[in-house]
């Protein structure tokens, strides 16, 4: 599936579940630092917050996790462990990301849960975001959509996954 087909099923689903988003499209980014870079040229909507996804997954075990939390905050991987009751977690490999969120590195996005159909990854949500409006990318890193907390939890469960909330 390319980029554009993968936008347009996160799209689709998003309009058939009747969730407003504001979409930005800018250049191609795959760090946190470039997404900075764009925002600056670029006019997002008023309180929208670009977040940051890290897809970890649990030692010696088939257990990941997509962590999406504010993109300037840090984030304690060994309280986050302690938290899920997990052993030690690392970043995926490139090839479990495609594998299991149907994305590259640069397009990690929570709504790309939309491409897990073995149910393999769960979602974790930093609590802080509620009532926010999140930056997402739509399967592909040349646009960014805008949402809310609460409609990404609805597109989510839609998809079968349930948001684990807690602060990262």
């Amino acid at each position: 599936m390319t980029d554009t087909e993968k936008r347009t099923a996160v799209i689709g689903k998003l309009d058939a579940l009747g969730i407003k988003y504001t979409f930005v499209e800018h250049g191609a980014v795959y760090t946190m630092e470039e997404a900075y870079e764009k925002e600056k040229e670029l006019s997002l909507p008023d309180g929208g917050i670009t977040v940051k996804n890290l897809f970890l997954k649990e030692h010696n075990s088939d257990r990941f996790f997509l962590v999406v939390t504010a993109g300037k905050k840090n984030t304690d991987i060994k309280m986050l462990r302690r938290f899920l009751g997990t052993k030690p977690l690392s970043f995926a490999s490139e090839e479990e990301l495609t594998e299991k969120l149907g994305v590259t590195r640069g397009a990690v996005t929570p709504l790309a849960v939309i491409n897990d159909t073995a149910k393999s990854v769960s979602l974790i949500i930093d609590d802080t975001l509620k009532g926010t409006l999140l930056g997402v990318h739509p399967n592909e890193n040349t646009s960014t959509l805008f949402i809310t907390y609460e409609d990404l939890e609805k597109y989510a469960e839609s998809c079968g996954h349930t948001l684990i909330n807690m602060q990262v």
